[in-house]
C-alpha cells in the first residue's frame, strides 16, 4: 500500500466514526426528546409509511409512479381503524414549493387527513419535510386541508401493552436523518442543490431516483450506524430515510427458473432463444446477489419502512397489529392488496433485543 492510498484509507477511517459518533449522538438526542405513547397490541393497529416525496407531477416526482398503490393503501388501513403515522419526507420541499405539491396531490393529503379526523393520525418530519419542525408554519399551511391541531414531532416512544396491561416492547419511531451531515447539520446546501441541480436533472431525464429493494436486509453504512446505535442502547428502532426496506430474519436466494421454461410457444427458434434468456436471467440474478451481500442483523433491533417512491409504482412499510411487526409491499396493480413479506412476535423481538 503506498503512502497516498494509506492516508486516504486513514481519513476515510476517521470520517466514518466521525459520522457514525454525530449519527449517535442525534439519535440518543431524539430519543431522550421523543414524545411517549402507549398502546395495547390487540386493539390499536398501527401503519407506518415513510419517504413519499410527493411532487409536482414533473420528471422530478418521484411518488407519482406510487399515488394509486399508497392510496389504496390508505383507503384500506382507515377502513380497519388503522393508526397512521406518516414517517417522514411526505412532501417534497426540498424539490418543490409546498402549493406546487397541494395542488398536485390535494387528494392523497385528505385521504390521509380522514385518519386524523378520528384521532389516528401522526406525523414525523424528515429531512425533506424539516419546515414542519416548526408546527406553526405547518399549522398556517396545511390546517385549511384536514390537519388542523396535528404537531409533526421528530420521534415518538410506542409503548405497546399486552390486554393485562404488561409491557410488551417499546419501538423508537424516528425518520433517521438524525446526525448526518448532508441531510441534518449541512441540509440547508443539500436543499440548494436538489432544487437547483437534481431536480432540473430529473425533469430533463424524466426518470426516478429510486429502484425497487430485491431484499429485505440491511444495506449501506448509515443504516449500519442506526443499527449499532439502536443494537448498543438496548432499543428497537423504525425508521425510514434510507429507501430500502429491512427487516430481521429475511432471506433472499436467486429465483430458480421456472420448471417449464418454454410452455406455450411452439416456434423452435423462440422456444430456444426464450429458454436461453431464462436460463441467463437466474444466473445473473445469481451473480447480483453474490456481489452485493446485504448484512444479517444479530437482534431485530432495527427496521426500515423502505418507501413509497419506488421507480416500479410499489410501497412498502410496517404494519404493527395482533402482537406482530410485519413488513409489508403494496404492489402497483388494479388488484392490489398487502403482501406480507414478513411477520415476527413483538413478544420475539423483545426477548432477542433485552440487554
Amino acid at each position: 500500500m503506498g503512502l497516498f492510498a494509506g492516508v486516504r484509507n486513514l481519513f476515510t477511517k476517521d470520517t466514518k466514526a466521525r459520522t457514525r459518533a454525530d449519527i449517535h449522538a442525534a439519535l440518543t438526542q431524539a430519543y431522550a426528546n421523543a414524545e411517549k405513547r402507549t398502546i395495547v397490541a390487540s386493539k390499536h393497529p398501527y401503519v407506518i409509511f415513510s419517504d413519499l416525496h410527493k411532487g409536482a407531477r414533473d420528471g422530478a416526482d418521484d411518488f407519482q409512479r406510487c399515488e394509486r398503490s399508497y392510496n389504496a393503501a390508505l383507503v384500506y388501513y382507515d377502513e380497519l381503524e388503522y393508526h397512521l403515522v406518516e414517517l417522514g419526507d411526505v412532501e417534497e420541499l426540498w424539490e418543490n414549493k409546498l402549493e406546487e405539491v397541494v395542488g398536485s396531490y390535494e387528494h392523497t393529503l385528505k385521504l390521509a387527513a380522514r385518519f386524523h379526523e378520528q384521532q389516528r393520525y401522526t406525523r414525523i418530519y424528515g429531512n425533506h419535510d424539516i419546515a414542519w419542525k416548526d408546527d406553526a408554519f405547518f399549522q398556517k399551511q396545511m390546517g385549511g386541508l384536514g390537519y388542523k391541531d396535528v404537531v409533526p414531532i421528530e420521534a415518538l416512544r410506542l409503548v405497546v401493552h399486552d390486554d393485562a396491561s404488561k409491557e410488551i416492547v417499546e419501538l423508537f419511531l424516528a425518520h433517521g436523518h438524525q446526525g448526518t451531515a448532508s441531510s441534518d447539520r449541512y441540509a440547508w446546501f443539500s436543499k440548494l442543490f436538489v432544487r437547483l441541480g437534481w431536480r432540473r436533472i430529473q425533469r430533463l431525464i424524466n426518470r426516478p431516483w429510486n429502484t425497487p429493494s430485491m431484499d429485505w436486509k440491511l444495506r449501506g453504512e448509515h443504516a449500519h450506524d442506526m443499527e449499532t446505535w439502536a443494537n448498543d442502547n438496548g432499543h428497537v428502532l423504525i425508521a425510514g430515510h434510507t429507501h430500502k426496506p429491512v427487516f430481521f430474519g429475511s432471506a433472499k436466494t436467486p429465483e430458480p427458473p421456472p420448471s417449464d421454461l418454454t410452455a406455450g410457444v411452439s416456434d423452435p427458434a423462440e422456444e430456444k432463444a426464450l429458454r436461453e434468456a431464462r436460463l441467463e436471467w437466474a444466473e445473473s440474478e445469481r451473480r447480483r446477489l453474490a456481489s452485493q451481500p446485504p448484512i444479517d442483523l444479530d437482534t431485530p433491533c432495527y427496521f426500515n419502512t423502505g418507501c413509497c417512491s419506488f421507480g416500479d409504482g410499489d410501497i412498502t412499510g410496517i404494519e404493527i397489529r395482533d402482537g406482530e411487526i410485519r413488513l409489508v409491499r403494496w404492489a402497483c396493480d388494479p388488484s392490489t392488496e398487502p403482501e406480507e413479506l414478513q411477520p415476527m412476535a413483538l413478544v420475539e423481538v423483545a426477548e432477542k433485543t433485552r440487554k
